[in-house]
Protein backbone atom coordinates (compact mmCIF):
# COMPACT_ATOMS: atom_id res chain seq x y z
CA UNK A 1 0.00 0.00 0.00
CA UNK A 2 1.37 3.39 -1.29
CA UNK A 3 0.37 4.88 2.56
CA UNK A 4 2.39 8.47 1.44
CA UNK A 5 0.23 8.44 -1.38
CA UNK A 6 -3.19 7.47 0.54
CA UNK A 7 -2.63 10.21 3.33
CA UNK A 8 -1.38 13.41 0.94
CA UNK A 9 -4.64 12.40 -1.39
CA UNK A 10 -7.04 12.36 1.67
CA UNK A 11 -5.37 15.45 3.40
CA UNK A 12 -5.61 17.26 -0.24
CA UNK A 13 -9.37 16.08 -0.64
CA UNK A 14 -10.48 17.39 2.51
CA UNK A 15 -8.96 20.64 1.83
CA UNK A 16 -10.36 20.89 -1.84
CA UNK A 17 -14.15 19.87 0.10
CA UNK A 18 -13.33 22.69 2.86
CA UNK A 19 -12.56 25.31 -0.11
CA UNK A 20 -15.96 24.58 -1.73
CA UNK A 21 -17.91 23.79 1.12
CA UNK A 22 -17.13 26.66 3.78
CA UNK A 23 -19.26 29.25 2.67
CA UNK A 24 -22.18 27.06 3.42
CA UNK A 25 -21.09 25.86 6.70
CA UNK A 26 -23.52 27.05 9.16
CA UNK A 27 -20.83 28.33 11.42
CA UNK A 28 -18.88 30.36 9.13
CA UNK A 29 -19.92 34.08 8.91
CA UNK A 30 -19.47 34.79 5.40
CA UNK A 31 -19.39 38.57 5.97
CA UNK A 32 -16.26 38.60 7.72
CA UNK A 33 -18.02 40.91 10.22
CA UNK A 34 -15.41 43.16 11.94
CA UNK A 35 -15.93 43.98 15.95
CA UNK A 36 -14.15 47.14 17.31
CA UNK A 37 -14.73 46.03 20.71
CA UNK A 38 -16.61 43.60 22.92
CA UNK A 39 -18.05 43.46 26.99
CA UNK A 40 -16.10 41.12 28.86
CA UNK A 41 -17.92 38.38 31.70
CA UNK A 42 -16.74 40.85 34.18
CA UNK A 43 -18.32 43.55 32.97
CA UNK A 44 -15.49 45.53 31.56
CA UNK A 45 -14.57 45.97 27.55
CA UNK A 46 -12.09 44.74 25.09
CA UNK A 47 -10.22 45.23 22.05
CA UNK A 48 -9.62 42.55 19.49
CA UNK A 49 -7.90 39.79 18.86
CA UNK A 50 -10.11 38.43 20.72
CA UNK A 51 -9.02 34.95 22.55
CA UNK A 52 -10.10 31.66 22.21
CA UNK A 53 -13.69 31.71 23.43
CA UNK A 54 -17.37 29.95 22.42
CA UNK A 55 -17.98 33.06 19.93
CA UNK A 56 -14.52 32.33 18.61
CA UNK A 57 -13.52 28.77 18.70
CA UNK A 58 -9.85 29.84 17.89
CA UNK A 59 -9.85 33.29 18.57
CA UNK A 60 -10.40 36.80 16.06
CA UNK A 61 -7.53 38.19 14.05
CA UNK A 62 -6.81 42.31 14.76
CA UNK A 63 -9.89 43.69 13.44
CA UNK A 64 -11.93 41.04 15.22
CA UNK A 65 -13.06 38.88 12.67
CA UNK A 66 -13.92 35.07 13.37
CA UNK A 67 -10.72 33.65 12.58
CA UNK A 68 -12.29 30.34 12.20
CA UNK A 69 -14.36 31.77 9.54
CA UNK A 70 -11.93 33.31 7.71
CA UNK A 71 -9.09 30.44 7.65
CA UNK A 72 -11.85 28.14 5.58
CA UNK A 73 -12.76 30.98 3.28
CA UNK A 74 -9.41 31.52 2.66
CA UNK A 75 -9.32 28.15 1.82
CA UNK A 76 -9.85 28.19 -1.31
CA UNK A 77 -8.17 31.54 -2.44
CA UNK A 78 -4.96 30.02 -1.03
CA UNK A 79 -5.29 26.87 -3.23
CA UNK A 80 -6.33 28.68 -6.19
CA UNK A 81 -3.49 31.25 -5.81
CA UNK A 82 -0.76 28.92 -5.59
CA UNK A 83 -2.19 26.71 -8.11
CA UNK A 84 -2.44 29.19 -11.12
CA UNK A 85 1.43 30.29 -9.54
CA UNK A 86 2.39 26.96 -10.39
CA UNK A 87 0.89 26.89 -13.97
CA UNK A 88 1.95 30.20 -15.26
CA UNK A 89 5.72 28.59 -13.96
CA UNK A 90 5.23 25.49 -16.06
CA UNK A 91 3.58 27.67 -18.43
CA UNK A 92 6.95 29.40 -19.34
CA UNK A 93 9.19 26.88 -18.00
CA UNK A 94 8.45 23.70 -19.96
CA UNK A 95 8.52 25.22 -23.77
CA UNK A 96 11.92 26.61 -22.24
CA UNK A 97 13.08 23.67 -21.45
CA UNK A 98 12.31 21.97 -24.51
CA UNK A 99 13.66 25.79 -26.42
CA UNK A 100 17.39 24.63 -24.83
CA UNK A 101 17.47 21.50 -25.60
CA UNK A 102 17.21 22.03 -28.98
CA UNK A 103 19.20 25.43 -29.34
CA UNK A 104 22.35 27.06 -28.03
CA UNK A 105 20.51 30.39 -27.87
CA UNK A 106 17.67 29.47 -25.72
CA UNK A 107 20.15 27.07 -23.39
CA UNK A 108 21.97 30.40 -22.82
CA UNK A 109 19.13 32.07 -21.48
CA UNK A 110 18.25 28.97 -20.07
CA UNK A 111 21.51 29.28 -17.80
CA UNK A 112 21.35 32.85 -16.97
CA UNK A 113 18.20 32.45 -15.76
CA UNK A 114 18.69 29.75 -13.77
CA UNK A 115 21.86 31.01 -12.40
CA UNK A 116 20.71 34.76 -11.98
CA UNK A 117 17.61 33.93 -9.42
CA UNK A 118 19.51 31.19 -7.95
CA UNK A 119 22.21 33.54 -6.52
CA UNK A 120 20.30 34.56 -3.39
CA UNK A 121 16.86 33.42 -1.96
CA UNK A 122 14.13 33.95 -4.39
CA UNK A 123 12.37 36.02 -1.93
CA UNK A 124 15.02 39.18 -1.87
CA UNK A 125 14.11 39.52 -5.64
CA UNK A 126 10.73 39.07 -5.30
CA UNK A 127 10.92 42.15 -2.64
CA UNK A 128 12.84 44.03 -5.05
CA UNK A 129 10.77 43.68 -8.12
CA UNK A 130 6.53 43.69 -6.53
CA UNK A 131 8.14 46.91 -4.36
CA UNK A 132 8.26 48.81 -7.43
CA UNK A 133 5.93 51.86 -7.99
CA UNK A 134 4.43 50.22 -11.17
CA UNK A 135 3.06 46.73 -9.48
CA UNK A 136 2.75 48.40 -5.46
CA UNK A 137 -0.09 50.91 -7.30
CA UNK A 138 -1.29 48.41 -10.04
CA UNK A 139 -5.05 47.65 -10.43
CA UNK A 140 -3.55 44.13 -11.79
CA UNK A 141 -1.24 43.67 -8.28
CA UNK A 142 -2.66 39.96 -7.50
CA UNK A 143 -2.13 39.20 -11.15
CA UNK A 144 1.77 41.03 -11.34
CA UNK A 145 2.38 38.92 -8.07
CA UNK A 146 1.32 35.82 -9.10
CA UNK A 147 3.41 36.35 -12.29
CA UNK A 148 6.53 37.63 -10.69
CA UNK A 149 6.73 34.46 -8.16
CA UNK A 150 6.11 32.10 -11.16
CA UNK A 151 8.94 33.49 -13.29
CA UNK A 152 11.46 33.97 -10.62
CA UNK A 153 11.83 30.29 -10.68
CA UNK A 154 11.41 29.58 -13.85
CA UNK A 155 14.87 28.89 -15.03
CA UNK A 156 14.71 26.33 -11.87
CA UNK A 157 11.97 24.16 -12.99
CA UNK A 158 13.34 24.40 -16.77
CA UNK A 159 16.91 23.25 -15.88
CA UNK A 160 15.32 20.31 -14.22
CA UNK A 161 13.41 19.26 -17.56
CA UNK A 162 15.99 20.14 -19.73
CA UNK A 163 18.99 17.98 -17.44
CA UNK A 164 15.93 15.05 -17.33
CA UNK A 165 15.56 15.14 -21.40
CA UNK A 166 19.80 14.74 -21.68
CA UNK A 167 19.35 12.03 -19.39
CA UNK A 168 16.77 10.30 -21.89
CA UNK A 169 18.92 11.01 -24.69
CA UNK A 170 21.21 8.71 -23.64
CA UNK A 171 19.09 5.57 -23.33
CA UNK A 172 19.25 3.14 -26.42
CA UNK A 173 16.12 3.02 -27.36
CA UNK A 174 15.99 7.02 -28.29
CA UNK A 175 19.15 6.59 -30.27
CA UNK A 176 17.15 3.40 -32.34
CA UNK A 177 14.09 6.80 -33.23
CA UNK A 178 17.41 8.85 -34.23
CA UNK A 179 18.62 6.23 -36.51
CA UNK A 180 14.80 5.41 -37.87
CA UNK A 181 15.15 8.84 -39.12
CA UNK A 182 12.17 10.10 -36.48
CA UNK A 183 11.69 14.00 -36.77
CA UNK A 184 11.92 16.42 -33.82
CA UNK A 185 8.24 16.31 -33.61
CA UNK A 186 7.46 12.31 -33.37
CA UNK A 187 11.07 11.89 -31.04
CA UNK A 188 9.44 14.63 -28.19
CA UNK A 189 5.91 12.47 -28.95
CA UNK A 190 6.76 9.30 -28.46
CA UNK A 191 10.70 8.72 -26.87
CA UNK A 192 10.31 12.00 -24.66
CA UNK A 193 7.55 13.12 -23.23
CA UNK A 194 6.30 8.98 -22.08
CA UNK A 195 9.35 9.14 -19.35
CA UNK A 196 8.91 12.90 -18.86
CA UNK A 197 5.09 12.98 -18.06
CA UNK A 198 5.79 10.90 -14.31
CA UNK A 199 8.29 13.24 -13.59
CA UNK A 200 6.24 16.23 -14.68
CA UNK A 201 3.50 15.16 -12.57
CA UNK A 202 5.74 14.78 -9.34
CA UNK A 203 7.72 18.02 -9.96
CA UNK A 204 4.28 19.79 -9.91
CA UNK A 205 2.89 18.61 -6.73
CA UNK A 206 6.59 19.31 -5.10
CA UNK A 207 6.94 22.86 -6.28
CA UNK A 208 3.34 23.67 -5.37
CA UNK A 209 4.53 22.99 -1.58
CA UNK A 210 7.69 25.14 -2.49
CA UNK A 211 5.14 28.20 -3.62
CA UNK A 212 3.37 27.90 -0.78
CA UNK A 213 6.27 28.11 1.60
CA UNK A 214 7.17 31.39 -0.26
CA UNK A 215 3.89 33.17 -0.14
CA UNK A 216 4.23 32.16 3.51
CA UNK A 217 7.62 34.22 3.86
CA UNK A 218 5.98 37.04 2.08
CA UNK A 219 3.89 37.38 4.77
CA UNK A 220 6.52 37.69 7.37
CA UNK A 221 7.89 40.38 6.26
CA UNK A 222 4.24 41.99 5.58
CA UNK A 223 3.53 41.74 1.62
CA UNK A 224 0.39 40.80 0.48
CA UNK A 225 -1.45 40.03 -2.93
CA UNK A 226 -4.33 42.21 -2.44
CA UNK A 227 -3.78 45.58 -0.68
CA UNK A 228 -6.19 49.06 -0.12
CA UNK A 229 -4.38 51.83 0.88
CA UNK A 230 -5.79 53.72 3.61
CA UNK A 231 -5.04 57.09 5.18
CA UNK A 232 -4.02 57.85 8.42
CA UNK A 233 -4.27 60.72 10.71
CA UNK A 234 -0.41 61.55 9.95
CA UNK A 235 -1.51 62.54 6.52
CA UNK A 236 0.34 59.40 4.72
CA UNK A 237 -1.26 56.35 4.05
CA UNK A 238 -1.05 52.48 5.35
CA UNK A 239 -1.69 49.91 2.91
CA UNK A 240 -4.33 47.76 4.60
CA UNK A 241 -4.50 43.78 3.37
CA UNK A 242 -7.92 42.70 1.80
CA UNK A 243 -6.64 39.25 1.29
CA UNK A 244 -7.98 35.81 3.14
CA UNK A 245 -4.58 34.27 2.17
CA UNK A 246 -3.80 32.46 4.94
CA UNK A 247 0.10 33.83 5.11
CA UNK A 248 -1.99 37.34 6.21
CA UNK A 249 -1.86 35.74 9.67
CA UNK A 250 1.61 36.43 9.88
CA UNK A 251 1.12 40.29 10.30
CA UNK A 252 2.51 42.09 12.91
CA UNK A 253 4.41 38.27 13.79
CA UNK A 254 6.51 39.88 16.06
CA UNK A 255 3.92 41.51 18.39
CA UNK A 256 1.47 38.63 18.33
CA UNK A 257 3.61 35.46 19.34
CA UNK A 258 3.40 36.53 22.42
CA UNK A 259 0.50 38.22 23.13
CA UNK A 260 -1.83 36.86 20.88
CA UNK A 261 0.11 33.46 19.46
CA UNK A 262 -3.45 32.11 17.84
CA UNK A 263 -3.01 33.96 14.64
CA UNK A 264 0.58 33.14 13.69
CA UNK A 265 -0.28 29.48 14.88
CA UNK A 266 -3.49 29.25 13.08
CA UNK A 267 -1.46 30.43 9.77
CA UNK A 268 1.22 27.86 10.82
CA UNK A 269 -0.81 25.01 11.04
CA UNK A 270 -2.87 25.58 8.23
CA UNK A 271 0.61 26.18 5.78
CA UNK A 272 2.28 23.20 7.22
CA UNK A 273 -0.29 20.86 6.90
CA UNK A 274 -0.76 21.81 3.48
CA UNK A 275 2.71 21.81 2.39
CA UNK A 276 2.80 18.61 4.45
CA UNK A 277 0.08 17.20 2.19
CA UNK A 278 1.90 18.38 -1.32
CA UNK A 279 4.56 16.33 0.08
CA UNK A 280 3.29 13.37 0.75
CA UNK A 281 1.19 13.60 -2.43
CA UNK A 282 4.75 14.24 -4.39
CA UNK A 283 6.80 11.10 -2.68
CA UNK A 284 4.05 9.13 -3.19
CA UNK A 285 3.56 9.75 -6.52
CA UNK A 286 7.16 8.65 -7.15
CA UNK A 287 6.38 5.62 -5.68
CA UNK A 288 3.77 4.86 -7.71
CA UNK A 289 5.50 5.21 -10.85
CA UNK A 290 8.70 3.90 -9.74
CA UNK A 291 6.58 0.26 -8.99
CA UNK A 292 4.77 0.89 -12.19
CA UNK A 293 8.06 1.31 -14.52
CA UNK A 294 10.11 -0.98 -12.25
CA UNK A 295 12.57 1.46 -11.48
CA UNK A 296 12.67 -0.28 -7.94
Amino acid sequence: MNKSLTIGLLILSFLLVIAFTAPYLPFVDTSLKEQVMRQKEDGGYELPPFALSKEYPIGSDANGVDLLSKLLLGTKETLLTILAIALIRYIFAIPLALASFYSRFFHKILIVWNRLFSFIPPIFFIILIVGTPFIVFSENRYLWFMIVLALIEVGRVADIFYQGMLDIKKKPYVEAGIVAGSSALAMLRNYYWPPLRPFFIVQFFSDLGRILFLIGQLGIVEIFFSVQFVSQLSGGYKAMNTSNIWPTYYLDLTKHIWSHPWLPITGTIAIGITIFAFSLTSNGLQQYFDRKYKRV
